[in-house]
């Protein structure tokens, strides 16, 4: 069932002791879009790399980050679509929300950028409009609120399409791989 709000407080502790690094929103949606456009042979060296670049985190920092990587991957492969975006509780306020859905998704595009997805020219209607939709969500911290019920319904349809189009992308990027692997075979 995803990632439980402990985690989120683990990722968040083991940030905050190297500073200058992402937040977790922002950290957990660079390797989703790291996972949905690359072979996943490297990639956890890739993001650790991207994660961590002026720094060399400690042993048991990076096998946190390690399972945090094999967590992940698990949940976008599960066929229940146990996959929810690393988000802060209904606790937070909805501006703090709304902040951190911007940073997940500014956070989504730097990993498809880092896993090598640059043209989308060749991909479905569908998809292009998912990737136009994901980097104007990533602009969310400028959305005017009113501070009522509607931004809460608002975040929550919001979340639940990045949810799903997170998990289209994660398909349909996995077999356009898959598709351009097996051309290069023969």
């Amino acid at each position: 069932m995803g990632i439980d709000k402990s985690t989120f407080e683990q990722i968040e502790e083991k940030l905050a002791l190297l500073n200058g690094q992402p937040g977790v929103a922002e950290t957990h949606g660079m390797l989703c879009g790291l996972l949905c456009s690359s072979d996943c042979s490297s990639d956890r060296d890739v993001w650790l790399r991207q994660l961590f670049p002026d720094t060399a985190p400690g042993a048991e920092t990076k096998r946190f980050f390690q399972k945090l990587y094999v967590k992940i991957k698990s949940d976008l492969n599960d066929s229940c679509f146990t996959f929810f975006p690393l988000l802060p509780d209904d606790g937070q306020s909805i501006g703090l929300r709304i902040s951190a859905l911007g940073e997940w998704c500014q956070g989504f595009v730097l990993g498809l950028s880092l896993g090598g997805l640059q043209q989308t020219e060749q991909f479905s209607a569908e998809v292009q409009e998912v990737l136009r939709d994901l980097a104007e969500m990533s602009q969310a911290d400028s959305y005017q609120l009113d501070g009522d019920e509607q931004d809460e319904r608002s975040y929550m349809e919001l979340v639940e399409y990045l949810r799903t189009a997170v998990l289209l992308l994660h398909a349909e990027l996995g077999i356009r791989r898959k598709t351009v692997s097996g051309n290069q075979l023969h």
